[in-house]
């Protein structure tokens, strides 16, 4: 045991840079980080001292959600009609529930730890903005997307979807510093980073659901850190802002104007983005009240739906997920998990809002609007990227909000 303590360290040392590469590398190189996050599983399922779990365990409401999350998830599996694949799938997926679980009971009070983990992920969102940019006049061998020019998507990992939630966000960030400085070289470069991220979300790539999460999340921020004639003039700063994001991007105007033509045209083409939402958010419901106190268990959705559809072979196109989390929950596990993710999301307002650290109570408050907000049109838990990003960040962001307390991990 001593060994392996002093293998990882005290207050940092190999604990440290896995914590780094864990939160620089979901950003980026996905399948590294499950490396990184192993290693500190194993840390922490070591290094442990029990005598402090009820402590903060009653002093972190989040904690007692997630857990009570996937143990429904669990219990599901064994009354579901799914296929063990499925099964498996699911277990998988979310079992970021109880990593982040995890990574609050290591990361509370450590605040030295805290900061590494936050500045990794910035750094991370700088290599991801810098990329997105280059890629309009050159060839990254990093990118996913190949192609040149001003007007076009240049997504540099995952797709523009998760990359424009994470940049969304990260624009939140690049705000917060701005307005929490009065240096003006540093004022000067959080206000540019902000601006070119945002330009990156309107300009740089085809995708809708950055801008409106980025409205959410400046939204979130602005109500919070403002009252009075600030708030106004924030609120309009903001709007003005956006305004002129949306309103000289041709890209973006274009793709608002396409999703109009989708919900208009929904009821005879079921297959566009648009349309294959609302079809989803049409035969979803109906699902749910066949069984709709504990739903029909857990993976169940990707095959009990195809009950539903119109034609057979529809079913390999609205089987993955009904791009609503309160849906997909409503499905597999009924009221029960769709109240259980309303505690969940009310324990994250609650934890910003009670938080005595000011970062972390309006970017915790910030990125749980973020995430309500995406819930509604994505199943963002489910979806891999976008899950490690919201499990992740949020078992930061909540231990970061904490009062002083004890370490859970020496």
């Amino acid at each position: 045991m001593s060994s392996f303590l002093n293998f990882f360290g005290r207050d940092g040392g190999l604990l440290a840079f896995l914590f780094a590469a864990l939160f620089f590398l979901f950003p980026t190189v996905l399948p590294l980080s499950h490396v990184a996050l192993l290693f500190i599983l194993i840390a922490a399922l070591v290094m442990f001292r029990g005598a402090n779990y009820g402590y903060i365990f009653k002093s972190t409401p989040v904690l007692w959600v997630l857990t009570a999350l996937y143990a429904v998830v669990l219990a599901g599996s064994f009354f579901t009609p799914s296929s063990s694949d499925w099964i498996f799938l699911h277990l998988s997926k979310y079992a970021k529930f109880i990593y982040a679980v995890v990574l609050i009971l290591v990361l509370t009070g450590h605040e030295r730890l805290q900061r590494i983990a936050f500045n990794a992920f910035v750094a991370a969102m700088f290599f991801i903005l810098f990329s997105t940019w280059l890629n309009v006049w050159f060839l990254l061998p990093w990118s996913i997307t190949q192609d040149l020019g001003w007007g076009k998507t240049h997504h540099v990992f995952g797709d523009y979807i998760t990359q424009n939630v994470m940049m969304a966000f990260f624009t939140v960030i690049a705000t917060h510093k701005f307005f929490r400085t009065d240096i003006k070289n540093q004022k000067l470069f959080w206000g540019g980073t902000a601006v070119l991220a945002i330009v990156s979300i309107s300009h740089l790539s085809q995708g809708r659901t950055g801008l409106v999460l980025l409205a959410v999340g400046l939204l979130a921020y602005v109500l919070l850190a403002n009252r009075g004639k600030a708030l106004w003039g924030s609120l309009l700063g903001m709007v003005l802002v956006l305004g002129i994001a949306f309103g000289s991007s041709s890209l973006l105007q274009d793709r608002f104007s396409l999703a109009l033509v989708e919900a208009q045209r929904h009821d005879v083409d079921n297959m566009s983005s648009i349309g294959h939402r609302l079809y989803n958010y049409k035969i979803t419901p109906n699902l749910i009240a066949e069984k709709p106190l504990l739903g029909h268990g857990t993976g169940a959705y990707h095959t009990e739906i195809c009950r539903f559809v119109e034609k057979p072979d529809w079913c390999k196109f609205f089987n993955w997920h009904p791009h609503n989390q309160f849906l997909f929950f409503g499905a597999d596990h009924g009221l029960l998990g769709v109240v259980l993710y309303v505690i969940f999301l009310f324990s994250l307002y609650r934890a910003a809002l009670k938080s005595p650290n000011t970062d972390a109570k309006l970017l915790l408050f910030s990125i749980t609007s973020i995430l309500l907000v995406d819930s509604l049109f994505n199943s963002p838990l489910f979806s891999s990227r976008e899950s490690q990003f919201f499990s992740y960040m949020l078992a930061l962001l909540v231990s970061m909000s904490q009062r002083p307390m004890p370490r859970l991990l020496k």
